[in-house]
């Protein structure tokens, strides 16, 4: 006796319902259900690549934006060692007044009392809250040429903290001899009192 088997359930159905249609109806709904696949894996191929695509993005602005951060970081490091070691250049000296340093550069190049005509303190502004800035007029009357320039070069090489802003030279001759008038413009920084 043969048995006949009755299937039950939604996937049975779908079966009847697939073995009623024709061998050509059956093909094009292969392929109608092939295209609706592939349109919806190329649909999820495209948001995952444009996804993917945009976190790339950021992963390189994020590196881009790490590599300008060390830049800066090693430029900051860089500045604030400068910067320390100015400032302990100003402590060394900021106990030194500026007329007395002048007056002894003078005397080393064989300047005497005379030829220095004066050194005096034109203005004064802060720079920031711990650095003043002062600006002196030095004036040298008759003094050799070879030792006015010996004067200025240990002036600007000296670690006091000045540094010569103008320079108005006069050459005049005295028995034959080259003799020069300076006026001096000095910038002199220093440690405001208390910073």
């Amino acid at each position: 006796m043969a048995t006949i088997e009755v299937r039950t359930g939604p996937l049975a159905a779908i079966e009847q319902q697939l073995e009623m249609l024709s061998p050509r109806d059956r093909k094009l709904l292969v392929g109608l259900v092939l295209f609706f696949a592939v349109v919806f894996v190329g649909g999820y191929w495209y948001l995952l690549n444009d996804l993917l695509n945009d976190k790339a993005s950021r992963v390189r602005e994020a590196k881009e934006s790490l590599v300008m951060i060390q830049a800066l970081d090693a430029e900051h490091k860089e500045h604030s060692a400068r910067f320390a070691a100015q400032e302990s250049r100003l402590r060394e000296h900021s106990k030194q007044r500026v007329q007395p340093w002048v007056e002894d550069l003078a005397t080393k190049h064989s300047i005497t009392g005379k030829q220095l005509n004066s050194v005096s303190s034109q203005s004064s502004e802060p720079v920031s809250d711990v650095i003043e800035r002062t600006t002196y007029k030095v004036e040298l009357k008759r003094v050799p040429q070879e030792a006015l320039y010996r004067f200025l070069y240990d002036l600007e090489t000296s670690s006091f903290p000045a540094s010569i802003e103008q320079a108005d030279f006069k050459v005049a001759y005295y028995k034959k001899e080259k003799l020069m008038d300076l006026t001096l413009q000095l910038t002199v920084l220093k440690l405001v009192e208390g910073a």
